[in-house]
């Protein structure tokens, strides 16, 4: 035995040194699995890493061959404006240079309306019409745009006019591009001449009565504004505390004092919507200049799909190969004209946020106006459901009581009906109680039988004594208990009716609050009655007397 068990510690050290070494090769074999997935990894990324610089060159190379030019035209048109705007190119310069672009470049259009553009300069008619002509013909929605702004920074308001009517029937109030809420702000702070206000009221009118052929546009303006109003409430924290320990459907009373307070906050949203004197023509200007840029600048319709994959193929190479975060960033690049919304949508964005929405408040201030009617709608859809969802009672538990009241005025019945129910639990508890009756008698019959057993003796005088104790003992215990039951359950009753006294008190004020607030709802819907689709141009310091319908 002695010999076997030195073998078995032998065998032990032995699987001990085993252990040790799986150990030691499953750590080597983790960090091996870790290094070849890292190398896996970063194969990978090298790999596309190398595929993207052959593509990106392939790809620039194929754009040079079939867009070449189209760079070169829209660095020439940048330097055409600027040189109209500065007045220092000769008409021979720009007709030379115009017309080498309009047989080099076939097909784009920026290149005929460039030819319109020096020939207009120069007075030559016949070569402008022809020129226009096709540059329409190529693409009728940029050369429209772009000779509206153009004429706009010439100061060509009839020309600026024309293009301008037909810019708006371009436009498909069912899926407008994010670029005209620029111009509406444009028109609105009186960067384009006086007649355009006319233009956009009357184009407005149309499209608005278009889409209300039909619920379902109004519906969700409503919808909208609806939730703008109930999100417009404050907290008032710890105001009714006891009301909220206590009142089982203090999440309802909670909700309703809120929406009610929002008309105050909203009567004050409105108000300062309207009574603002920022000018804000300059930096709309500014925007309008920047679209110009951008629709001469920008890659056209063509080239877009190739640019987009020399875009990628660059980031790619920016990130080390790693395509994942490349085409991350890429879905990231997405232009802020790209995004279209029906033309109510627009108007409720410009209204809720003016900067998120890229407008001013000149903006916010003409969508409120336009979109009046809905607002009212809303707002008054918002103040009936709040006034029909309020508790007509407050229901209360306090400490087991349970009650009602409506407005706190039946303070003297609560209190009736609190006295009676605590009188009543005590009473039930008092009874759950055990009587010493049962225990009384029968130790009395034990003691009795001791002392005729013993006739009286020594032996039965002292359990008689015994029983006695017994028996007194249980009358203390029962007078302790029921002693200490009226003290705690009359603890309790005056904790709880302090807590009732307190919690009629806050309903009394909560209810004189809520009719406070709540009429208030009748001041908001006068400022909103109030609106008129001209009062936007009190915004604008600039356009005050000139945007008069």
């Amino acid at each position: 035995m002695s010999s076997l068990k030195k073998d078995m510690r032998e065998v032990n050290i032995e699987l001990g040194g085993l252990n040790t070494k799986h150990d030691h090769l499953k750590n080597d074999l983790l960090q091996l699995a870790l290094s070849f997935s890292d190398f896996v990894e970063s194969d990978i990324k090298h790999k596309a890493l190398q595929l993207a610089e052959t593509r990106q060159g392939n790809l620039k190379q194929d754009l040079q061959i079939r867009f070449g030019y189209y760079a070169e035209v829209r660095r020439m048109a940048t330097g055409v404006l600027q040189g109209v705007d500065a007045g220092i190119v000769s008409d021979d310069t720009l007709r030379y240079t115009t017309e080498e672009v309009m047989i080099k470049a076939p097909n784009y259009w920026l290149a005929p309306a460039l030819v319109a553009l020096a020939s207009w300069i120069r007075d030559d008619k016949n070569t402008n019409e022809k020129a226009l002509t096709e540059s329409l013909k190529r693409d009728d929605y940029k050369t429209t745009l772009f000779f509206m702004l153009v004429m706009r920074r010439l100061e060509r308001n009839e020309a600026c006019i024309q293009w301008m009517s037909r810019y708006f029937l371009h436009q498909n109030p069912h899926n407008l591009d994010r670029e005209f809420i620029v111009i509406l702000e444009a028109i609105t702070t009186g960067v384009f001449q006086p007649s355009s206000h006319q233009l956009m009221i009357n184009n407005v009118k149309s499209w608005i009565d278009q889409l209300t052929q039909t619920d379902d546009y109004i519906d969700k303006q409503k919808v909208q504004w609806t939730r703008f109003f109930e999100t417009k409430g404050s907290l008032s924290s710890n105001k009714y505390p006891l009301l909220e320990e206590f009142a089982t459907n203090w999440d309802d009373l909670n909700t309703s004092v809120i929406q009610a307070r929002s008309h105050q906050a909203l009567d004050i949203h409105f108000k300062s919507i309207f009574e603002t004197t920022t000018d804000y023509s300059k930096a709309t200007k500014i925007q309008l200049d920047e679209i110009l840029s951008l629709l001469v600048t920008n890659f056209d319709d063509e080239e877009l799909p190739l640019q987009n994959e020399v875009r990628l193929n660059q980031l790619i190479i920016q990130k080390d190969g790693d395509k994942k975060v490349a085409q991350a960033l890429m879905d990231q690049e997405k232009h802020i004209f790209d995004e279209k919304v029906d033309f109510l949508q627009m108007l409720t964005n410009a209204a809720f946020d003016p900067e998120l929405s890229g407008t001013t408040k000149v903006t916010q201030a003409l969508a409120v106006s336009i979109s009046q009617p809905w607002i009212l709608e809303a707002h008054d859809t918002f103040t009936a459901k709040y006034r029909n969802d309020v508790q007509e009672n407050v229901e209360l538990i306090i400490d087991g009581f349970k009650t009602s009241t409506s407005d706190g005025t039946d303070e003297t019945e609560q209190l009736q009906k609190h006295n009676k129910y605590w009188t009543d639990f005590l009473e039930n508890e008092l009874k759950k109680l055990t009587s010493p009756l049962a225990v009384i008698l029968c130790v009395s019959l034990i003691s009795l039988a001791i002392l005729i057993i013993f006739k009286f003796e020594i032996i039965g005088i002292i359990g008689a004594l015994i029983g006695g104790l017994i028996i007194w003992s249980s009358i203390s215990n029962h007078k302790k208990a029921k002693k200490k039951t009226i003290e705690t359950i009359t603890e309790r009753k005056n904790k709880s009716q302090e807590v009732l006294r307190g919690c009629i008190a806050e309903t009394v004020d909560y209810r004189k609050e809520f009719a406070l607030e709540d009429a208030k709802a009748e001041i908001l819907r006068h400022t909103l009655i109030s609106i008129t689709p001209e009062d936007f141009s009190s915004t604008s310091r600039d356009t005050r007397t000139i945007l008069q319908s």
